[in-house]
């Protein structure tokens, strides 16, 4: 699972619960662009991402990475947010799965992120994400 936020306190309670759950995480907090995209080799089987962050937003970031030719499953990529423009409500469906406001509730993102364990076919391989 790769966890985009700037907002360092979301990252580490993010960090330390999702630790818990035994996912194996990458924390940015600080996002750049996703050079592993353009590899048939997903970076991660699950992405969650804030949408305001000051380097890049969360939809340029997954738009990015579609264009790259990104293969984790839309499903399991998440936006969160305590603001979403309206502009980008029609472009969710397109770029990320689920849109969770904060605050959000971490027994909703749970039960998501187990949704997206049952879609995840563990036998591929894992590439690297880099910033």
């Amino acid at each position: 699972m790769i966890i985009f936020d700037d907002d360092t306190m979301i990252l580490e309670v993010l960090n330390n619960h999702f630790s818990r759950m035994n996912f194996e995480l990458q924390c940015f907090s600080q996002p750049i662009l996703c050079p592993h995209c353009e590899n048939t080799t997903p970076c991660a089987d699950i992405i969650i991402t804030d949408f305001l962050m000051p380097r890049i937003n969360g939809f340029e970031l997954l738009n990015h990475q579609a264009q790259q030719g990104c293969t984790i499953n839309i499903k399991n990529k998440a936006i969160v947010s305590g603001v979403l423009p309206e502009e980008h409500i029609d472009k969710l469906s397109e770029l990320a799965g689920k849109f969770f406001g904060k605050p959000f509730s971490l027994k909703e993102l749970d039960a998501w992120a187990k949704e997206c364990v049952s879609r995840v076919d563990l036998s591929q391989p894992l590439g690297n994400y880099y910033v």
